[in-house]
């Protein structure tokens, strides 16, 4: 178990100045916003697969960004201090903390739900390493994955999803099983075995 203290949080000005730096890639190309990078970064922490440190920003930013080397190296650390964060919260022990509202809900002035992209975040690191996430108890997976594959939306055809969507308080409530579910993929993956 991990002190919460000592979690390297990223505090708010380099919260912001990551979100400004993904915000303004999205202007340039099909790269992740904030919340996607977040469930990426979760999903590659959480999951069975090691991924090396130019593979993840490849997928954070398809494309070279469009930015200077300075800012460039200071995303890239921004980036890896984020990825430190999760990965000590889900060490503490503690409830994991979704950086936004736990609903698919939103505001007339929002295109998408902050909770939608975290999730889309996360699914596309494990559809990246499908086998290797489904490899050993496959139901079991499944069953924890099936909050965040339905707050991604990537599934939204399918009959079950379309269900859940139609009743506000039961897409809430799938939502708010996202946190356990997290730590009981992590457990899977990383508990001590024997």
């Amino acid at each position: 178990m991990s002190d919460l203290l000592s979690i390297p949080a990223l505090d708010e000005t380099e919260l912001e100045t990551l979100g400004q730096y993904l915000e303004d890639q999205l202007d340039h190309q099909e790269s992740f916003d904030f919340f996607e990078t977040h469930g990426f970064l979760t999903a590659l922490k959480v999951g069975p697969v090691k991924v090396e440190w130019e593979e993840v920003y490849h997928s954070i930013f398809p494309e070279y960004p469009n930015m200077n080397q300075a800012e460039l190296e200071d995303i890239k650390r921004l980036i890896r201090k984020l990825s430190y964060e999760i990965q000590a919260w889900l060490d503490s022990g503690q409830d994991f903390p979704v950086p936004c509202d736990l609903t698919l809900q939103i505001d007339d002035n929002e295109e998408e739900s902050a909770m939608e992209a975290w999730a889309a975040g996360f699914m596309a690191a494990v559809l990246h390493n499908e086998d290797a996430w489904y490899a050993r108890n496959e139901d079991q997976v499944a069953e924890y994955l099936f909050p965040i594959m339905y707050a991604s939306g990537l599934f939204a055809e399918e009959p079950d999803m379309a269900e859940i969507d139609e009743d506000d308080q039961l897409s809430d409530q799938m939502c708010s099983n996202i946190p356990p579910a997290i730590i009981e993929l992590f457990l899977h993956y990383h508990a001590a075995k024997g």
